[in-house]
């Protein structure tokens, strides 16, 4: 058990109480603390009660819905509603996923995964802000949140309030800039090129808690270190549509910043 997973304490918000148990049993045995409660009501009164690293939710729970329950989490003063919630749900659509990420739900994780699986999902989230190199990999049935909330958190405390609109407009402009190098790279063949400027969007992405984004930049990376020009050339879109997510997180997170 380490230092790092006895600091974390997971909210559990599952109507299954088989399932609750299961998961509950698996966090805490990887040294998390867990607290369980059975829908989305208590999981906002727990929300509100205690400071939590991050909540899993049931996609589908009695009462509130974990739609529900996210918006009333999100409008819980800081530091409550701040907290990273990941929904965990049998099978997603993409009008599901648009539906939870609305309300604020970071991402997505398959009731179907297994025990490591989950651990690597429940890491993926709580170490990331202290692991700056930890989720750069694809993993399995893990998908990465848009926006660390803890790394923008720390990030306002260093820089101050006053600062940040400024910082994290110069942001989104510069990763604007940089994707449209990049593209132009990849049109021309140039792999190398392409890979540079991956690179230079991986550092600012993991500096502003960009998760999906920095995984992103880093497999464009690697690709064309490869030279692998087929590989670049397909995730592009992908690159694109995280960078759309990504902002639109943002400027929903941080009214100021709105275009």
């Amino acid at each position: 058990m380490s230092t790092a997973d006895q600091r974390h304490r997971i909210l559990l918000a599952e109507g299954s109480r088989s399932n609750r148990m299961l998961a509950s049993q698996v966090l805490a045995q990887a040294g998390y603390a867990v607290d369980e409660v059975a829908d989305g009501r208590s999981a906002v009164e727990a929300a509100a009660a205690c400071r939590y690293d991050l909540i899993l939710m049931d996609l589908a729970m009695p009462g509130l819905d974990a739609v529900e329950a996210t918006r009333r989490i999100r409008r819980l003063p800081h530091p409550c509603g701040d907290v990273p919630i990941l929904t965990m749900t049998e099978t997603s659509s993409a009008e599901d996923k648009d539906r939870c990420s609305a309300a604020g739900i970071d991402g997505f994780l398959s009731t179907a995964t297994d025990r490591l699986d989950l651990l690597e999902a429940v890491t993926h989230w709580v170490e990331a802000a202290d692991d700056p190199t930890w989720g750069l990999e694809a993993r399995p049935g893990v998908t990465p949140p848009l926006v660390n909330r803890r790394t923008l958190i720390q990030l306002e405390e260093d820089v101050g309030s006053d600062q940040l609109p400024e910082i994290l407009s110069t942001f989104l402009l510069e990763s604007e800039r940089r994707v449209g190098l990049l593209e132009a790279r990849v049109s021309a063949s140039d792999p190398q090129g392409a890979a540079d400027q991956a690179h230079a969007l991986k550092g600012s992405a993991g500096t502003f808690g960009a998760m999906a984004f920095r995984q992103i930049v880093h497999e464009l990376e690697k690709a064309g270190r490869a030279g692998e020009c087929e590989r670049l050339a397909a995730l592009v879109p992908e690159l694109r549509r995280v960078v759309a997510a990504t902002s639109a997180r943002l400027y929903a997170d941080y009214p100021f910043l709105a275009p």
